[in-house]
């Protein structure tokens, strides 16, 4: 993936700008955020998106509905436990992974979230409490789809699937979750070309 940098720290405006040219950051894994060094941003090509249309999400709920019945207590919940997710995000997933939602990336979604810009999507259960939550950064009528995390079995299948509804249902027109894993293209999600995604970007920012 191509990458460019900007010098840390960012202004919300400079943020917003650059995800409005397609643009989403991810940090070196080790990164010190005090440090006058650049944030790394780049793009992806082919992008992925979930598509939001009724058809499309019905056929997510058709994939995931096994995780949907697993319980009746599923509950979703928009940031709750902003903090809490994003650590949990941070978190490599195995030994071997590295670190790309860094100490500064974590401030960069705080300063985002105080202007009304970064959420995190949760599900919660009368048992478990906190099952699976994921941060989503919104710009115009788009979501970028950043990190994910589950602790609880279905309930990143149905994080996923109440998720896209939640967006539908507010007006988002484009959700993008950047490049695509084997789990995201079975639950749904599609590869487009760089070019016809930001042209849908744009369409996005311009409703």
């Amino acid at each position: 993936m191509p990458r460019c940098g900007t010098l840390w720290p960012v202004d919300v405006s400079t943020i917003l700008g650059l995800y409005a040219q397609g643009l989403f950051p991810m940090d070196d894994p080790g990164a010190d955020g005090d440090l006058p060094r650049e944030l790394p941003w780049w793009v992806a090509d082919p992008r992925t998106v979930f598509e939001l249309d009724d058809a499309s999400r019905a056929a997510v709920r058709r994939r995931v509905r096994r995780s949907l019945r697993a319980r009746d207590d599923w509950q979703l919940r928009i940031s709750n436990a902003f903090d809490e997710v994003i650590a949990h995000c941070a978190r490599p997933r195995t030994p071997e992974d590295g670190v790309w939602l860094t100490p500064r990336m974590h401030r960069l979604y705080r300063v985002l979230s105080a202007a009304g810009h970064a959420h995190t999507f949760e599900i919660w259960t009368q048992e478990d409490g906190l099952a699976a939550g994921l941060v989503a950064v919104s710009v115009g009528r788009a979501a970028m789809l950043e990190s994910m995390w589950h602790r609880v079995p279905h309930a990143g299948n149905v994080l996923v699937s109440r998720t896209l509804d939640a967006l539908a249902a507010n007006g988002v027109e484009l959700c993008d979750i950047q490049t695509a894993t084997p789990h995201t293209l079975r639950l749904g999600a599609v590869q487009i070309p760089r070019e016809d995604y930001e042209r849908r970007l744009r369409e996005a920012l311009s409703l």
